[in-house]
């Protein structure tokens, strides 16, 4: 019950991220394309998927860790923080949450805006090659994973503020690279609303890219910075473990303190 509660959690979290980041597109598609009005523009964009991705982590972090994103998952899983099967449901709780996100987009917005913005999937802008695109993923999602690995993972990170470092993350990365590649950082988040649009072309771009990118970052962190100190198991502690720690601190609480009675002098006797 405890595990399927954090792929819910991730399924959920996810599904935000994706929802809020691909719709962003549509609505901005929307504004400019459909009615012809004002609207907020590649940097409301990258603002919305940075934002999203800060309050779906502040929201599942206590119960899945936050990790919304396959790439940190599997990174986990290669540095032995997460199990195998743990690892597989959270990619496919992630792969699930974005899928729904990006149908439910296409079911409840303009089909004209929706086509137009291809259903908010990230694209390669013209003249930039496969190579430069996925090249563009990989360095960014580096500085995702590595920024999670500092918040998350490391005992030593500023735990309060992780969500936001991660989304300001998300957001920098976006104003530097979201005009190239569409900077996803994330397979799902170019996944779901791909196939609910149906263009699913140059996919090396967004899962090949950021798996890289991920693995580099985490690897990097670990190897630099973690082996001598400790770290969290993937940037949560499972509800058991926080319940036996609670246990053992009222067991110490609840423990009559040893009082030990120094010994007395016997006094000299009077003369």
């Amino acid at each position: 019950m405890h595990a399927f509660r954090r792929y819910l959690a991730e399924f959920i979290g996810t599904f935000i991220v994706v929802f809020i980041a691909a719709g962003a597109i549509v609505a901005d598609v929307f504004l400019t394309h459909t009615r012809l009005a004002d609207s907020f523009g590649p940097l409301g964009i990258v603002a919305a998927y940075g934002l999203a991705v800060a309050l779906a982590m502040l929201a599942v972090m206590p119960i899945s860790g936050a990790h919304l994103n396959p790439v940190l998952s599997i990174s986990a899983y290669v540095a032995r923080r997460l199990s195998l099967s743990e690892a597989g449901g959270y990619v496919l709780a992630q792969v699930a949450g974005a899928v729904v996100a990006a149908f439910l987009l296409r079911a409840i917005m303009p089909k004209s805006a929706f086509d137009f913005a291809s259903g908010g999937a990230p694209g390669l802008a013209a003249g930039v090659s496969v190579l430069q695109g996925t090249a563009v993923e990989v360095v960014l999602t580096f500085f995702l994973t590595f920024t999670f690995w500092a918040v998350f993972v490391d005992e030593r990170g500023p735990r309060a503020v992780a969500p936001f470092a991660v989304g300001l993350a998300v957001i920098v990365g976006g104003l530097a690279g979201s005009a190239f590649s569409g900077a996803a950082m994330n397979p799902v988040r170019w996944l779901g609303p791909a196939l609910a649009s149906t263009h699913v072309s140059n996919w090396l771009i967004w899962t090949v890219g950021p798996l890289l990118g991920g693995l580099l970052g985490s690897l990097a962190y670990e190897s630099l910075f973690l082996s001598e100190f400790p770290a969290r198991p993937s940037g949560t502690l499972d509800g058991e473990e926080e319940e036996e720690e609670e246990e053992e601190e009222e067991e110490l609480e609840t423990e009559a303190p040893v009082v030990v009675t120094p010994p007395i002098e016997p006094r000299s006797p009077e003369v």
